[in-house]
């Protein structure tokens, strides 16, 4: 199995023009981006892959993509399997698992809010009950998109019943004390930061890794703040990504990260899905300028 530490970009998913189809090439040359980059594994269909918005039938498609291409990427894979529905949950995991992803993270399922902590761990034992013994899961803790956040209780119940198939969390609260408490509390569990805000105090802290959506362009500045070892060296390895994060400030997400792999990655222009939206002309030719400004573009 692939070791599951470092940096993971969440990486997004290229569409044809009007969200119609996934275009498959266009993911193979990021991949190779990312590898020469520095980059040790993926997230596929996450947040930044747009996952909800793909059909079960295209994310098993992408799943069989990003692992046929290994031989040439050479990247951890990690992919977003989480769905609004238990079954599919189930399914999806399980596919991904069986064609040689090395684990899934699962968020939680988004439609119904408030729900109990007894609710969703029921919800979770029933996915982790139909994965193979040596599976390994993360749950994704995003509540500012999921509307359900992941619980003490919630980890408590799932580490008692299925200790060797819950790998671990993925944090994108944002918040510092969630990510510390997470830390400190599950010493068993791997830890990984999804706040680009907090990546460089999130490995001093003991995170395993990163699963960071600016990493779809600029891996090499998560890997910087991975290795820092100092806090002078964090500080500024941190100071580069937020150079970055108030670049892409104000523009729709994943769209900006797409425009960027265009002009600092020299990738073919790609676009999203609906209900997400591209760039305007008026956006592109800002981003393109304050890029140029920074001595990106």
């Amino acid at each position: 199995m692939a070791s599951l530490t470092g940096v993971f970009p969440a990486i997004v998913t290229p569409f044809t023009l009007g969200g119609r189809e996934v275009d498959f090439d266009w993911m193979g040359r990021h991949l190779a981006y990312l590898r020469t980059r520095g980059a040790d594994g993926v997230l596929a269909l996450g947040t930044n892959g747009e996952g909800p918005s793909l059909s079960l039938a295209e994310r098993k498609q992408v799943v069989d993509a990003v692992v046929r291409q290994r031989p040439d990427h050479g990247l951890a894979v990690m992919v977003g399997s989480g769905c609004a529905a238990l079954p599919e949950t189930v399914e999806l995991s399980n596919y991904a698992l069986e064609r040689g992803a090395d684990a899934v993270l699962i968020v939680p399922p988004f439609f119904f809010k408030d729900v109990s902590d007894e609710g969703l761990l029921a919800y979770y034992e029933s996915v982790l009950a139909e994965l193979p013994p040596k599976a390994r899961v993360f749950l994704y803790n995003i509540p500012k998109f999921s509307g359900v956040a992941i619980s003490h209780a919630l980890l408590d119940g799932l580490l008692q019943r299925f200790p060797d198939r819950l790998a671990g969390v993925k944090d994108t609260s944002g918040q510092l004390a969630t990510l510390q408490s997470y830390l400190q509390r599950y010493p068993s569990l791997s830890v990984f930061t999804g706040s680009d805000g907090l990546a460089a105090e999130g490995h001093r802290l003991g995170a395993v890794g990163c699963i960071s959506g600016i990493a779809n362009v600029f891996p090499d500045l998560m890997v910087a703040a991975a290795k820092a070892a100092s806090q002078q060296e964090r500080d500024a390895a941190q100071a580069a990504i937020n150079r970055v994060r108030e670049l892409t400030h104000g523009y729709p997400t994943p769209s900006v990260l797409k425009h960027l792999l265009r002009i600092v990655g020299h990738l073919p222009q790609t676009y999203v899905r609906p209900p997400l939206r591209d760039l305007t002309p008026q956006e592109a030719a800002d981003l393109e300028q304050r890029a140029r400004e920074l001595g990106l573009g």
